[in-house]
């Protein structure tokens, strides 16, 4: 049985990176900043 995966839109990582940023304590997700091209997330701050 094989199974198809869905990509992810650029919106929906961004998405799920930021959450996995205010998942964590140390970090201020407010202060970082995301962009996604072409499945790649470069993060500034």
């Amino acid at each position: 049985m094989t199974t198809a995966t869905i990509p992810k839109s650029g919106k929906q990582i961004q998405k799920d990176v930021i959450a996995e940023l205010k998942w964590d304590a140390r970090l201020q997700p407010d202060e970082i900043g995301g962009i996604v091209k072409d499945g790649v997330v470069t993060l500034t701050g």
